[in-house]
C-alpha cells in the first residue's frame, strides 16, 4: 500500500498541494476511513437488533412451551396435537413483531432422568414418546436474522435458534410436601411404620439421593410418590417405587397470609383434672391440659405465643384442681420417649407410673392453631411447640373460612428452624385439614393408627418423621367436608413451568 509521502513523490501541481497539505491530508484520510467506519457502525446496528429480535424470539418461545404443557394436562401428550399448538401459538404471539422470514418451529418430548453430569443431576432429556410417557416439551424456534445496515456487504447475518423447556411440575391430589430442599431423610420412616396415602401423592424436595428413606420395615404407599433426590431402602418398601429427579416445586402455602396476634388473652393456661370450654384468643405462655382435662373448644384461631400445646402430660406431683395446677408441674414431652433411658428420665423427675386419671381430650371444629413466638427447648436441646401425650385423645378439625381456612396447624414462618411438632397420641383419629409447618419437622411416634378418621389430612413442614410403629393415614376425601383444601395442594397442584 502507498503510504502518503510516497503519493506525494509521485503527484504534481495542484494535486500536490492538495494532498500533501494538512487539510488534504485529513481528508484523505478521512475518505479512507470512513468505510471501516461505517462498517463498524452498521454492524453495530445489526447485532442491537439482533438481540432485540432474539429476546423477543425467546419470549415466544417461552410462552409457548407453556401453552402445550398446559394442554398436555388436559389431553396427554399427542405429537400431531403438540406440533400443531405450538405452530398456532407462535403465529398469533409473532402477529406483532416486524415482517420478517418465517419462524420454523419444532417441538420434542422430555421426560426427567438420571444425568451423567453430576452438577445437573436430574436434567429433562428428549425420549421418545411411543416409549416413556412425556413430563414436558421442549420448543426451538429458529428463524434468518436480516441485515439491515449491512445489506449489500452481508445479506443475512445467521439463524437466530432459542429453546424453551417447560414441564408440568407438582402431582395430582399432593397431600405430603416435605420443604427441605438438602437433607437426607427428608421424609423419614423407621421402626415398622407406614405411611397409608393411596389417594394423594407425596412430593420430596430434597436433592438429597435419600430425600425419602423408609427402614427397618417401613413402608410407604401412595398414589404417586415423588422426589427431587432419591430415595433410600428397598424398593419393596414403596408402592409403588418412587419417582426420582423431580422438578423441584416452590412452597404451594407461601403467600398464604399468618393471622394476626393480639394481646394476652390467657397467660401460662393449664386446664387440670376436670372439663372446660375455650374460646379463641392468644394464648400466651402456651396452653397444657394434664390427664383427666376434658376441653373443648368453640371455632376460631386459637394463637400459642411464647408457649407450647400440650395435651395428656402426667405431673410429678398431686394436682388437686383450678388453682393448683402450674406449668412446671407438668411432665415433659422427653418422659414419654422410649428411646429416652430411665436414668434421664429420673433426671427430668418423670412421673414413675402413669396417673390413675383418664386420658387428657381436647376436641373442636372450625379451629386452628398458630405457633409463633419462642418455645422453651427440652434436655436434649429440642423445642417442641406441639405435645400429643400418648394418653390423649384428640379430634379437631379445620376452619372454613377466615385467615386460616383449611389450616389446622400453621407455623409462623420466622420460628426458630428444626422444631417438632409430636404426635404421640393413641388416639389423635381425626385431623382434618392442612398442617402448615415451614420450619419445623411434623414427628408422629403413636403406636396406633393417626388421622384414619379425617375426610383428609394434608402435611406441608420442613420434614416429615415417623416412629415407634405407627400408622398415618392421609385421606383424600376432598369433597366430604367443608373444610376447604388450601390452593396448591388437593386436586389442583400440577401445574406447568419452564424449568430450562
Amino acid at each position: 500500500m502507498l503510504d502518503l509521502p510516497t503519493i506525494c513523490r509521485r503527484v504534481s501541481g495542484r494535486s500536490r498541494a492538495f494532498i500533501c497539505g494538512r487539510s488534504g491530508g485529513a481528508a484523505l484520510l478521512f475518505a479512507i476511513l470512513l468505510p471501516g467506519l461505517l462498517g463498524s457502525v452498521g454492524f453495530g446496528v445489526d447485532y442491537a437488533t439482533w438481540l432485540v429480535r432474539r429476546q423477543k424470539l425467546q419470549a415466544i418461545a417461552d410462552e409457548t412451551a407453556l401453552a402445550i404443557v398446559s394442554d398436555m394436562q388436559v389431553g396427554g401428550y399427542d405429537r400431531n396435537r403438540v406440533q400443531a399448538v405450538a405452530e398456532s401459538q407462535v403465529r398469533s404471539l409473532a402477529a406483532n413483531l416486524p415482517a420478517g422470514d418465517p419462524i420454523t418451529v419444532k417441538t420434542q418430548p422430555v421426560h426427567r432422568r438420571t444425568h451423567a453430569n453430576a452438577d445437573n443431576s436430574f436434567a429433562p432429556e428428549p425420549v421418545d414418546d411411543r416409549v416413556t410417557s412425556p413430563t414436558g416439551v421442549r420448543v426451538t424456534l429458529s428463524q434468518r436474522k436480516r441485515a439491515i445496515m449491512t445489506l449489500f456487504v452481508t445479506p443475512h447475518l445467521t439463524d437466530i435458534v432459542v429453546q424453551a423447556t417447560a414441564e408440568i411440575v407438582g402431582t395430582s391430589r399432593v397431600c405430603v410436601v416435605a420443604l427441605d430442599g438438602s437433607s437426607a431423610d427428608a421424609i423419614d420412616l423407621r421402626d415398622r411404620a407406614r405411611i397409608s396415602a393411596s389417594n394423594c401423592s407425596v412430593y420430596a424436595m430434597s436433592a438429597s439421593a435419600a430425600a425419602i428413606d423408609a427402614r427397618d420395615t417401613s413402608q410407604l404407599v401412595a398414589l404417586k410418590s415423588c422426589a427431587v433426590g432419591g430415595y433410600a431402602g428397598p424398593s419393596q418398601r414403596y408402592q409403588p417405587v418412587p419417582i426420582t429427579g423431580c422438578p423441584a416445586i416452590k412452597d404451594p402455602l407461601a403467600g398464604r397470609a399468618a393471622p394476626p396476634v393480639g394481646g394476652c388473652t390467657y397467660t401460662n393456661k393449664v386446664i387440670g383434672n376436670w372439663s372446660d370450654t375455650l374460646n379463641p384468643g392468644t394464648y400466651c405462655g402456651g396452653l397444657i391440659l394434664a390427664s383427666g382435662a376434658v376441653v373443648k373448644l368453640n371455632p376460631g384461631i386459637y394463637v400459642m405465643k411464647d408457649g407450647p400445646l400440650v395435651v395428656g402430660t402426667d405431673s410429678p406431683s398431686p394436682m388437686a384442681g383450678p388453682g393448683n395446677v402450674h406449668p412446671h408441674d407438668v411432665a415433659p414431652c422427653l418422659c414419654y420417649h422410649n428411646d429416652v433411658s430411665q436414668t434421664d428420665k429420673n433426671n427430668m423427675h418423670c412421673p414413675k407410673v402413669s396417673t390413675s386419671l383418664p386420658p387428657a381430650s381436647l376436641s373442636g371444629d372450625g379451629v386452628g392453631f398458630y405457633f409463633t413466638g419462642m418455645v422453651q427447648p427440652e434436655p436434649d436441646g429440642i423445642a417442641r411447640p406441639m405435645q400429643f401425650m400418648p394418653r390423649s385423645s384428640v379430634s379437631l378439625s379445620a376452619p372454613t373460612d377466615d385467615v386460616m381456612a383449611g389450616l389446622l396447624f400453621f407455623e409462623d414462618r420466622t420460628a426458630p428452624p428444626n422444631r417438632k411438632f409430636e404426635v404421640l397420641s393413641d388416639n389423635a383419629r381425626r385431623l382434618v385439614g392442612t398442617i402448615y409447618l415451614s420450619r419445623g419437622t411434623f414427628l408422629v411416634a403413636a403406636n396406633q393408627t393417626v388421622a384414619d378418621r379425617s375426610e383428609y389430612t394434608a402435611i406441608v413442614a420442613q420434614r416429615l418423621a415417623l416412629s415407634q410403629a405407627p400408622r398415618l393415614v392421609l385421606n383424600a376425601n376432598y369433597n366430604a367436608t367443608k373444610v376447604p383444601v388450601p390452593q396448591g395442594l388437593g386436586l389442583t397442584s400440577a401445574y406447568p413451568t419452564l424449568t430450562q
